[in-house]
């Protein structure tokens, strides 16, 4: 078994994927609610739609695999304490309501958990 190493830069490249593929099916989707509004048979489209669902799974899972393989990259990383001084509370966000708004999740466009393609 090969041992693969990835970057940050394989990160963003896999991110471009997930956006493209969403495209596509989004693309495949509209073809096929237009051959339906017109009466048109559409079972090679449903078929190409069926291949683009699978290649968009594919790709979101390489996605996973590789945001957690730098996760853990990282973390390796920062188990090493370089300031031995006690570190600071986290900021917090306040706007002009008053209501403090909790950190960021995740810098991904996506969540591990339940994933929806989006159009940018």
């Amino acid at each position: 078994m090969v041992a693969t190493r990835y970057r940050l830069k394989d990160l963003k490249l896999a991110r471009r994927h997930i956006v493209k593929a969403a495209h596509r099916v989004a693309d495949q989707e509209m073809l096929i609610r237009k051959l339906l509004r017109k009466g048109r048979p559409s079972g090679s489209a449903y078929a190409l739609l069926s291949r683009l669902y699978d290649d968009q799974r594919r790709k979101l899972d390489r996605l996973k695999l590789i945001e957690a393989m730098v996760e853990v990259e990282a973390q390796s990383c920062m188990d090493v304490p370089r300031n031995p001084a006690p570190s600071a509370p986290p900021l917090a966000i306040v706007h002009s309501s008053g209501i403090s708004l909790p950190d960021r999740q995740s810098a991904t466009p996506c969540s591990a958990v339940d994933w929806r393609p989006y159009l940018v």
